[in-house]
């Protein structure tokens, strides 16, 4: 993910991470102490703090927003667990979805995707 968010800033192209609700939580949808390590946060701070946690642990240099207590960009863009959009000039451009069968994106796909967009797009991009 991070070489992916390096490749593009040259080109001023912005990838941010936005930090929804656990997916996994341990009090509501646990499934295994590998992947339900944390609680669902109740409060905006404790959702900073995980999103500041999972920054460091995973050494995510993406920079991150985070989401509302009423998780709102979770219930506009249908986040949940995890997607890739692409937004450009205040429209949805490109809403990616997970393989059916492994639930993973390829991010060398993204990463094309990405690339061919901004080439096409390169006089109104920067």
């Amino acid at each position: 993910m991070n070489a992916l968010v390096r490749s593009h800033v040259p080109n001023g192209i912005r990838l941010v991470a936005i930090y929804i609700a656990e997916a996994h939580s341990q009090d509501e949808w646990p499934v295994g102490q590998t992947i339900s390590c944390l609680d669902q946060p109740r409060t905006l701070e404790q959702r900073l703090e995980n999103a500041r946690r999972f920054k460091i642990n995973f050494n995510f240099e993406m920079p991150m927003l985070v989401d509302d207590m009423n998780n709102t960009f979770q219930n506009t863009y249908g986040s949940w667990p995890f997607r890739f959009y692409v937004i450009y000039e205040g429209k949805l451009t490109l809403k990616a979805e997970p393989d059916k069968e492994t639930f993973t994106y390829d991010l060398n796909e993204i990463d094309k995707w990405i690339t061919n967009f901004y080439q096409s797009h390169s006089q109104s991009v920067k």
